[in-house]
């Protein structure tokens, strides 16, 4: 008991004594941190009611070559990347059948033009013989129905060695226009059917731009409008006018396809992509960057800086702009604003400023 008692004495006075010396140590002085910013003056500046899409780029003179005869590919002049130029011999099909084909032709006419000089020359000796009545008449239709067949023969014949002709001139493949070789199809050795692709040719001097804008501007957009043009294979941006507006919208991304043609860009290529843009009209404008505007309670928010504190104003934005935002009202053309650091100010906060 009396050993209970002496630690209950000893706690007791242990904790006067830890509250003694709490109350001797000097209170701590809160200090307020001071909140550094940078500024940014207030401008005036041209913004454009602007629209921009991606789309991509066709080829308007692609030609694909196909084979008109069969027959095995021996020789090959142009690869996929090949430059060639129109009239330029792309490709060779074994052309032994098709001459041996177009001889024949060939030798069948000779021998009709001499069945029919043969013919014209028994007619002629005939009618002499029928003037002179030596033969009748009759005898004389017969030699004329005689030469009148082997002129209709020869007729036929020199139509099928024309056929052959030709037939024997498409065992070499030509390029039917100056571009790239945007696919080679065949090997050597491949046997082709009539209408087989053999090449597809690009030419880069006319093409086309396909982009889908969105079904809110049906009303604004139309033919002639002027279009800014730009496409990752090529450094420079062009200016274009639509071509035309298809009918139609596209059902799956509920938008209306714009088309417009682009000329004379040589490192512009087919299937790459194109990031059109529309400006439908240039205003000037005040404006800030966006960093300036800050997302409060009472709505978007500017921070302008008056010695060393900043007065919280509330703004109406228009148009957002490479990395500046139109302000419509809530601001004065060359007046502070807070920039980095904004997000962190509330009204009549005091400001040390780093730098504007």
């Amino acid at each position: 008991m009396i050993n209970n008692l002496q630690r209950f004495l000893t706690l007791i006075f242990l904790s006067y004594l830890l509250l003694g010396c709490g109350d001797n140590e000097p209170k701590k002085k809160s200090v307020k941190k001071e909140i550094y910013i940078t500024t940014s003056k207030v401008i005036l500046t041209k913004f454009e009611d602007k629209e921009t899409a991606i789309g991509s780029i066709k080829g308007i003179i692609d030609p694909t070559v196909s084979a008109e005869i069969s027959g095995s590919v021996v020789k090959l002049y142009a690869r996929t990347g090949s430059l060639v130029i129109k009239g330029d011999l792309l490709a060779e099909i074994d052309e032994k059948n098709y001459k041996y084909e177009l001889t024949l032709a060939r030798a069948e006419v000779r021998r009709l033009k001499t069945r029919l000089t043969n013919q014209k020359k028994i007619y002629e000796r005939n009618q002499k013989l029928v003037e002179k009545k030596f033969i009748s008449s009759n005898a004389l239709d017969a030699i004329l129905t005689k030469k009148t067949e082997a002129f209709e023969e020869l007729e036929v014949a020199l139509s099928k060695r024309d056929i052959a002709q030709s037939s024997f001139e498409k065992t070499k493949i030509y390029a039917p226009i100056s571009g790239k070789i945007e696919k080679q199809i065949p090997s050597i050795g491949d046997f082709l059917k009539i209408g087989d692709p053999v090449f597809q040719v690009v030419n880069n001097k006319k093409l086309r731009a396909h982009i889908p804008f969105p079904e809110k501007l049906v009303s604004k957009l139309k033919a002639g409008t002027p279009i800014r043009l730009k496409s990752p294979t090529s450094p420079n941006e062009i200016t274009s006018e639509i071509a035309e507006l298809k009918p139609k919208l596209m059902s799956d991304s509920r938008s209306i396809d714009v088309i417009a043609d682009i000329e004379n860009q040589l490192d512009w290529q087919p299937g790459a992509s194109v990031k059109g843009t529309i400006v439908f009209s240039t205003r000037q404008g005040l404006a800030v960057p966006e960093q300036s505007v800050v997302l409060r309670p009472a709505g978007q928010v500017v921070y302008v800086v008056n010695e060393d504190k900043v007065e919280q104003r509330n703004v109406e934005m228009g148009i957002n702009q490479n990395g500046v935002i139109e302000i419509i009202s809530g601001l004065e053309q060359n007046e502070i604003v807070a920039l980095d650091g904004a997000g962190y100010l509330t009204d009549q906060t005091k400001v040390n400023i780093s730098a504007q």
